[in-house]
């Protein structure tokens, strides 16, 4: 049992994670669901989020998100989707609810946890 770890990537190195109110939640799931039902992966108590709003699948080494004919609709950076390639940095909205996705990127996931507002500084990389 003692196998040499030393050279393996931290979870943030290979895995992807969403960040909701300073928490980190690690995508280990090949999908994740997201909404008011209490059957799904994350769980928001948001009265005018859809009970199953979208979900997010692991496709290949890619993450895609889905809205899943939500009341509110799912945006990425502004836009409203209804099937968006996620990259890391990119800023999920649901009703009120804010949602930075992260993806093998330990940096971003450090500064991240410190922001209580504005994301926008976070995306450029001088």
């Amino acid at each position: 049992m003692n196998k040499d770890t030393s050279n393996k990537p931290s979870f943030y190195q290979r895995g992807a994670s969403l960040i909701v109110n300073k928490q980190v939640v690690p995508l280990i799931k090949k999908i994740t669901t997201l909404g008011r039902n209490l059957k799904n992966d994350l769980v928001f108590h948001e009265a005018l989020l859809s009970r199953d709003h979208a979900e997010i699948v692991l496709e290949g080494e890619q993450y895609i998100l889905y809205d899943k004919a939500s009341t509110g609709g799912t945006f990425v950076n502004g836009k409203k989707i209804e099937r968006c390639l996620l990259n890391s940095g990119d800023l999920i909205s649901l009703v009120n609810i804010q949602i930075m996705f992260v993806n093998n990127n330990s940096s971003l996931v450090g500064e991240s946890l410190g922001v209580t507002q504005g994301l926008g500084g976070l995306l450029n990389e001088d």
